[in-house]
C-alpha cells in the first residue's frame, strides 16, 4: 500500500518550471539535470520522462526517469542519482511511499530492466525501504565528496588538509599560467588525453561521445567550466567541470609529468572553486572516489576538506 499523501506527477509543466525546482536543490546530481538526459537521447537513444514528488499536495522532490525501447519489446530505464529532495531526505515512511509509486511504475523483469541509484544515504534503514518496496541491490552505491562552497574563499582554504594547502602553495610559486575556457572548446584535446591516461592506468575514462554531446548541452546554459594550467606554452594540467543548478561536478582530470611534480591540478581546482562562486555555485561534487581501486586519487579529493558521503546501491 502507497500513502495517498504521496503522489508523482509526471511530465507536467514546462521545462523552465522544471529547471526552477531543480535549481532549488542544493546539491543537485548532474545524471538528474536535463542537459544530461538530452545529451543521454541524442548519444544513446534515451528519452526523459519527469516526475514532481508530492506529500500532502506540497512538491518535496524530483526524479528524471531515462528510458529507451528495443525491438519494441524490451524497455530499458535508468534513474541515477535521484530521486532528489527539496530539503532533507524525507522520513522513511515518505520516502517509502515515493519508492512504491516508483516500483509500480518502472517494475523489474524479462521485458523491463531497470538500473536504479538512489540518492539515498548508504544507512541499514534505507535499505531496508527499497527492499520493501521491491528493488533488489545488485551492486554498490556512489561514493563521492561534496564541497561546501558557500563560505569565503579564505574559509575554504582553511579547510583543505595541511598537506593540501602546502602542494598548493607551491603550485601558485611554480610560475604557472592558467587559461579559463568557458566553453570547454579545447575539450577533444582533453577527452584524448583523458583516454591515454586511462589506458595507461587502467581505469574507465570518462570521455568520449557522450561528454561531447554533455557538454554541449550544458553550455547553452552556461554549464560548463575547463580550466589549464601551462608550464611555458605546456599543458600541465587540466579539469573540466559541469555546472547544474547551485551545484557543479568535477568530471575530468589530467596531469602530465611535469604537472604532477609541480602540484598543477591543485592550482587548477582551485582556481576552478573561486570560477564556481563567481558563478553563484553553492556545493561541489568532485566526481566520484574509490578508496579500494584509486586510493590516491582518493584521498587526493578528501584533501579538499570536503564531506565524504557514499549512497546505499544500485538496484534492479
Amino acid at each position: 500500500m502507497t500513502s495517498p499523501a504521496v503522489t508523482i506527477l509526471w511530465n507536467e509543466g514546462t521545462v523552465g518550471e522544471w529547471g526552477r525546482h531543480y535549481a532549488a536543490i542544493p546539491c543537485s546530481t548532474l545524471p538528474q539535470s536535463f542537459g544530461y538526459a538530452s545529451a543521454m537521447a541524442k548519444t544513446h537513444g534515451y528519452v526523459p520522462r519527469l516526475g514532481l514528488i508530492h506529500y500532502v499536495g506540497q512538491p518535496i522532490g524530483l526524479v528524471q526517469v531515462l528510458q529507451r525501447r528495443a525491438l519494441k519489446l524490451f524497455r530499458q530505464t535508468h534513474i541515477h542519482r535521484g530521486p532528489l529532495w527539496f530539503g532533507d531526505t524525507p522520513s522513511p515512511d515518505v520516502a517509502e511511499a515515493a519508492f512504491r509509486l516508483l516500483r509500480r511504475e518502472y517494475p523489474n523483469h524479462l521485458f523491463s530492466r531497470v538500473s536504479f541509484l538512489p540518492e539515498l544515504p548508504a544507512t541499514p534503514e534505507m535499505a531496508g525501504v527499497l527492499e520493501r518496496c521491491g528493488f533488489r541491490r545488485i551492486g554498490p552505491g556512489y561514493q563521492t565528496v561534496w564541497i561546501d562552497l558557500s563560505p569565503n574563499l579564505e574559509a575554504i582554504r582553511a579547510r583543505f588538509a595541511g598537506s593540501w594547502r602546502k602542494g598548493l602553495k607551491a603550485a601558485e610559486a611554480a610560475g604557472l599560467v592558467l587559461d579559463v575556457d568557458p566553453a570547454a572548446q579545447n575539450l577533444p584535446w582533453l577527452a584524448r588525453q583523458d583516454q591515454k591516461q586511462a589506458q595507461s592506468k587502467g581505469y574507465r575514462s570518462a570521455s568520449g561521445p557522450l561528454i561531447v554531446r554533455l557538454r554541449n548541452a550544458m553550455h547553452k546554459a552556461g554549464g560548463v567550466l575547463m580550466i589549464t594550467a601551462l608550464a611555458g606554452k605546456e599543458p600541465a594540467a587540466a579539469a573540466l567541470l559541469f555546472i547544474h543548478g547551485q551545484a557543479a561536478t568535477y568530471q575530468i582530470g589530467w596531469s602530465s609529468e611535469t604537472g604532477r611534480k609541480s602540484n598543477a591540478m591543485r592550482l587548477v581546482l582551485w582556481r576552478a572553486i573561486a570560477e564556481l562562486k563567481t558563478r553563484g555555485v553553492t556545493t561541489l561534487d568532485l566526481g566520484g572516489i574509490n578508496p579500494d581501486d584509486a586510493p590516491g586519487v582518493t584521498e587526493f579529493k578528501l584533501g579538499l576538506g570536503g564531506e565524504k558521503v557514499e549512497t546505499v546501491g544500485l538496484y534492479r
